[in-house]
């Protein structure tokens, strides 16, 4: 008997043996049982995620001698046919090489005879998409209104090019790709039951390599198994795809939180020794600061990064070396740089050069927090927030005569209380911190009013809403230490707007100004910053 690849040896013959798609077995396995099965599905995800197997499942359902039934016997004549592929009564069909009037109008024709050996007549077309028009304007009336016998399951990679006309007559099912775990414990089940000797990294390699497709993981399995005969392990899989592995980019990354562009230069000069590919490589360093962002954002999100355990947890380590808007700057510039890359004809000059920029990174800073620290004000960042240069100069502090303050105004320090409660809140959810960003503090016995100016609407209605204003008093009781009653309110809505404090991110005043002519007379190096930035401005 001739090989049997594996992507079709271990194809589902249940919906039970469907892995990651159980948001579409239950549905249909509901309406099967219920006697609710639409004449029409359209079954839609990326590549290899189970779409055609589905499909074939759902025939074999409608066919099966003890159907319709969501667990067909899978041995009666239906049901063997359909799993051979020999049962007349259900036609696959390529639209891509299919797509014109004549080939639809014949399939019309076909739809009107009795079924010859089952009960059903079951039209499953792939790549549906591919259809022109004509065949499509072919295909609506009966897709309408077909015969009881007949039954109609297209599949497609991308949904946006069906008609309208044709989405509002079918049942459409949205397949998801498979996680890294799901695409591991498969890859084990198979090799086990085939005795493949084959190590742990390597399945976890080839799931990685699989990009949550199943069906290229079970044919880059196939291939590695071919390639080898004794124990597959990782090393194997690296030298069989010339792939690069996960050790170059923590590599990459320990250079850039050491500020060591030669390290990150002799990492490029290592790969093309070893003849890796660039361009992939550069597509994994994007990839690589997304999940670094994701791990500095919060520990919770690990679960989004499909990476081996341990190398996650090496990745959490690294996270934790950057702020948060360095990573996100990092990753906008990699997939820049991926895009220049595939048309460069010289790879790895180009490459060298965005090594050193990533190597030689300057941390994101915002003027407030300039201020803060030249005032002494320095706030204690926490993840989210960026993370100030460590030449920033630090002015002694200053003395101030003792005076009484005015009942309204807000205590001494308020104004570094309010920065680390925004840097809390950031810290914990990152788009409710955004929102703060447009905020100014009143602080007033016990309330603190988020004060919010006219254009901020939207952030003002978001934030007063009674579950973001319990959230934002569990933190502000934290930083402050005492609770306090949150409620926002417009500027033009406040009794006495002279008394708000005035200190978004985005405002600078007029003391600010001065603030900073001062530091400037005392720091030169400060001094011929504020130059340049007048310079540029100008």
């Amino acid at each position: 008997m001739a090989y049997q690849v594996l992507a079709r040896k271990w194809r589902p013959q249940t919906f039970e043996q469907i892995v990651g798609q159980e948001h579409v077995t239950t549905t249909l396995a509901n309406a099967l049982g219920r006697g609710r099965v639409a004449h029409a599905y359209l079954f839609t995800g990326p590549r290899g995620c189970g779409k055609t197997t589905m499909a074939r499942l759902m025939a074999k359902a409608l066919n099966c001698d003890e159907g319709p039934t969501a667990t067909p016997c899978g041995k009666c004549p239906s049901c063997e046919g359909i799993a051979q592929g020999t049962l007349l009564d259900v036609l696959e069909i390529d639209a891509a090489s299919n797509t014109g009037v004549d080939n639809i109008r014949e399939l019309r024709e076909n739809a009107q005879y009795q079924p010859s050996a089952g009960k059903k007549r079951v039209f499953i077309i792939d790549e549906v998409h591919m259809l022109s028009k004509g065949a499509f304007n072919a295909l609506l009336k009966t897709l309408e209104e077909p015969p009881d016998h007949v039954h109609f399951i297209f599949a497609t990679t991308e949904p946006v090019k069906i008609p309208r006309t044709i989405l509002s007559r079918c049942q459409r099912f949205d397949f998801r790709l498979f996680t890294l775990v799901e695409l591991a414990d498969r890859l084990r089940t198979i090799t086990s039951n085939e005795n493949v000797d084959i190590a742990d990294d390597a399945i976890e390699m080839l799931a990685s390599l699989a990009e949550g497709s199943m069906r290229d993981a079970l044919s880059l399995l196939d291939q590695a198994i071919a390639s080898t005969e004794g124990r597959l392990d990782a090393a194997g899989v690296l030298q069989l795809y010339g792939l690069v592995g996960h050790e170059p980019y923590l590599d990459l990354n320990q250079a850039i939180l050491d500020k060591s562009p030669k390290v990150a230069l002799d990492l490029i000069d290592e790969l093309v020794r070893g003849g890796h590919d660039l361009v992939e490589f550069a597509r994994g360093i994007v990839a690589n600061f997304r999940d670094l962002t994701l791990l500095r954002l919060d520990a919770s999100l690990a679960e989004r990064v499909d990476k081996p355990e341990a190398i996650k947890r090496r990745l959490a380590e690294q996270a934790q070396g950057l702020p948060v808007a360095d990573w996100v700057h990092l990753a906008e510039r990699a997939a820049e740089h991926y895009a220049a890359l595939e048309r460069a004809p010289q790879p790895r000059w180009l490459m060298e050069t965005q090594v050193v920029e990533y190597a030689t990174l300057e941390s994101r800073v915002l003027l407030s927090e300039v201020l803060a620290r030249l005032d002494g004000n320095v706030p204690n960042r926490s993840a989210g927030a960026s993370a100030a240069p460590a030449s920033a100069p630090a002015a002694p502090p200053k003395a101030t005569p003792a005076q009484t303050p005015s009942p309204s105004a807000p205590p001494v320090g308020h104004d570094a209380q309010w920065q680390q409660f925004v840097a809390d809140v950031r810290a914990k959810e990152i788009a409710l911190g955004t929102l703060l960003a447009e905020a100014a503090p009143h602080l007033s016995d016990d309330r603190l009013t988020l004060v919010f100016p006219p254009e901020a609407a939207f952030q003002r209605q978001q934030v007063s809403r009674q579950d973001v204003l319990m959230k934002l008093a569990a933190i502000a009781a934290e930083v402050y230490g005492r609770n306090l009653e949150l409620r926002a309110a417009a500027r033009d809505h406040l009794d006495d707007e002279s008394e708000l404090q005035r200190t978004t991110k985005e405002e600078v005043t007029p003391d600010d100004d001065q603030k900073l002519a001062q530091h400037a007379k005392q720091n030169p190096n400060l001094g011929r910053l504020l130059e340049g930035l007048d310079g540029g401005q100008s």
